[in-house]
């Protein structure tokens, strides 16, 4: 192979690379809307959240990379009567943010230390997130096989975080069996702008250049109650 069609399949590569690099995360992007009002309902039957079984996934991306991990859930109820959910509220412990991608302590921890700070979530003054139920509806002419995610509800909710709350619409497969409510999202995408999770964001600073990170940030939600 000659040296210009090496240089050629190397420049090629980079950009590709780089490219990759610069996308937002993958799912569906979920706008943040006025407040849904909250009606009364039957509580029926509480099926409290385990908390140690439950998580949310988080990934963030900028131009050279992404991070990734986990936020706990600190609490939080689902609400069901004649096997119809009827509403549920949860408690996400800011403090208890995880990163996966980084092995080395000191690095890991001055990330951790970072996105607790007022930069992104601010937990001194914002402990915890919130999200509640406004709206639990069944997706009709539900089709696909078991090997791929076929949602079974469309949730719509407020989410607070940073004391602002947005109200929010997203996709669920939930199954409820024996008393089990376990309910799976596939990652879809909030706009963190909108909570005033502001650092590094192109569309509120202009002069970034490529020292960014993406506004879009993947949320995915595993839930088991009992």
């Amino acid at each position: 192979m000659d040296m210009k069609r090496k240089t050629f399949l190397l420049a090629s590569s980079i950009v590709l690379i780089l490219s990759s690099c610069m996308q937002t995360p993958e799912g569906e992007k979920v706008g943040a809307g006025d407040v849904y009002t909250i009606k009364a309902y039957d509580h029926g039957i509480e099926h409290k959240a385990d908390v140690e079984k439950s998580s949310i996934e988080w990934l963030g991306t900028k131009p050279t990379g992404n991070h990734f991990g986990t936020l706990g859930i600190k609490e939080g109820s689902v609400y069901v009567k004649d096997g119809v959910i009827q509403g549920g509220k949860f408690i996400m412990d800011m403090s208890n943010i995880v990163v996966l991608d980084i092995d080395n302590p000191e690095m890991n921890g001055n990330l951790v230390g970072h996105l607790k700070s007022a930069d992104f979530f601010y937990v001194d003054s914002f402990p915890n997130a919130y999200f509640e139920f406004s709206k639990i509806e069944a997706i009709k002419n539900v089709q696909g096989s078991d090997e791929e995610f076929i949602p079974s509800h469309r949730i719509e909710g407020n989410l607070t975080i940073r004391g602002i709350t947005k109200g929010i619409s997203f996709n669920a497969k939930i199954n409820l069996n024996e008393g089990i409510l376990q309910a799976t999202t596939p990652q879809f995408l909030i706009n963190r702008t909108n909570w005033n999770v502001n650092y590094g964001s192109k569309s509120i600073f202009a002069n970034l250049k490529d020292n960014f990170i993406h506004d879009e940030m993947g949320i995915k939600i595993n839930l088991v109650a009992y």
